[in-house]
């Protein structure tokens, strides 16, 4: 019973996980790391990080909609969804950019003579906005998850337990 517990429990959570991965695969996962200043001649740079981009938004999408089309959901459901990724979307987008901005002056001040606790201030500022996408993920998840019937959710798992186990 209580192995029971906890395997349902371990399913439920790497579902919840799996969810905010397929719907919120951030474009910008390649700007997460600390980067030291850039140069100006860092133009292939941008460019291939553009494509990434937008390579990682295209099969974001291709997946997202075949995973919509297999849960049947009716037009208004797919509206509404859509509707709430929107909403979601611009306010991440607008913290990712302040993510960004605080990344650079992080790599600024790590090259720098500043002190450790500037240092450390600032770091803690990324913390926080990088906690804040995540519970802006997680919000826009449970409004998605409130769309759908339990016979949806179900099979919804199932979807995202066969493509685990592959």
């Amino acid at each position: 019973m209580v192995t029971t517990r906890w395997q349902g429990l371990l399913s439920i959570t790497a579902t919840t996980v799996v969810l905010i991965l397929i719907i919120h695969i951030s474009p910008a996962i390649a700007h997460s790391k600390i980067s030291f200043p850039r140069q100006n001649n860092d133009f292939h740079f941008q460019k291939s990080s553009a494509i990434a981009d937008n390579s990682l938004t295209t099969v974001k999408q291709q997946h997202s909609s075949s995973l919509l089309n297999q849960l049947n959901l009716t037009n208004q459901q797919k509206d509404r969804i859509k509707q709430i990724h929107q909403q979601y979307k611009q306010q991440i987008l607008k913290k990712k950019n302040n993510l960004t901005i605080l990344q650079q002056q992080l790599s600024d001040l790590m090259v720098g003579t500043e002190s450790v606790e500037l240092i450390r201030a600032k770091n803690q500022q990324l913390i926080t906005l990088r906690q804040e996408i995540g519970e802006l993920r997680f919000e826009s998840m449970l409004a998605t998850r409130e769309i759908l019937t339990p016979q949806q959710r179900q099979k919804f798992r199932e979807i995202i337990e066969s493509q685990v186990a592959q």
